[in-house]
């Protein structure tokens, strides 16, 4: 049956309570029921739940009743209750598992925040409200903030995004290599283990090379703390750079450009030579 009907009911029953949509209204300028409304195939418009929390946009779909299986292509989901849109090429919802998977140009949007996360395949799980992608990602915040991490998990209940083997390039063009981070979505802060950080050398001599490393990295709008860190201006060499300062705890205030050392030792070719309980 093939007509260019603009609303169709369809139910979509589902087995799981935490993903709790009864049917989904199509509204699309082409549809087809095959098979005694075994798989319904549509064109060109909308999917919406039930309970009118999930809308799906796309040029088309595909239903299988028996898989309970929807599928999408060329458009996104809008989840309204999260704020969250998902563009994509692809995309299929396993009604059994609660389970969406997108791919291909994939992008989040955290509409509230500003907050968007450009990848090529997540797992959206609605039971534990968790996306997660295995592939190079790129995230940016309001604040012109960018990491390029290898794979994340975003806990989108607890706002709490975790990235491995990231690279963040902040609003000042301060960058971190940083092994494993948690980011807090909502206060922009993150912390991290084993940082290497090059900073920008505007406050510096413009041969110099102004660099942190450290254990582990708390980074907010406005200051970058690391623990168990070494700093040096000196141009990078094979060798170890001729003077450095190391510190139980390096406080890096971006906005008044002050470095400031906690228990410091000043070494010369890797010899401590000079202690400092505090200075800046």
């Amino acid at each position: 049956m093939k007509n260019n009907f603009f609303i169709i009911i369809f139910y979509l029953f589902l087995l799981s309570k935490s993903f709790a949509l009864e049917e989904f209204t199509f509204e699309t300028s082409e549809i087809e029921i095959i098979n005694n409304g075994k798989f319904i195939y549509a064109k060109e418009g909308k999917a919406i739940s039930s309970d009118k929390n999930l809308e799906i946009d796309a040029a088309n779909f595909e239903y299988d009743k028996n898989s309970k299986l929807l599928k999408a292509f060329n458009g996104f989901a809008i989840f309204k209750k999260d704020n969250l849109k998902i563009v994509f090429d692809e995309m299929t919802l396993n009604q059994n598992d609660a389970i969406l998977k997108a791919k291909k140009n994939v992008e989040i949007y955290e509409l509230e925040k500003d907050f968007i996360i450009q990848t090529d395949l997540i797992v959206y799980d609605k039971k534990t409200n968790t996306i997660r992608s295995i592939t190079k990602s790129i995230l940016k915040d309001r604040l012109n903030n960018k990491i390029i991490s290898e794979k994340f998990e975003y806990e989108l209940n607890k706002n709490i995004l975790k990235v491995e083997n990231a690279n963040l390039t902040d609003f000042e063009n301060n960058n971190f290599n940083i092994k494993l981070a948690y980011i807090n979505t909502s206060s922009n802060k993150l912390y991290g283990k084993d940082i290497d950080a090059n900073l920008n050398n505007t406050s510096f001599n413009k041969d110099n090379e102004p660099r942190l490393k450290g254990k582990s990295v708390t980074i907010d709008n406005n200051t970058t703390e690391i623990t168990k860190g070494v700093f040096t201006t000196c141009k990078r060499r094979e060798d170890c750079p001729p003077w450095q300062l190391s510190a139980k705890k390096i406080t890096h205030d971006r906005k008044n450009k002050i470095i400031k050392y906690d228990n410091a030792w000043l070494q010369v070719y890797d010899t401590p030579i000079i202690y400092f309980p505090k200075f800046f």
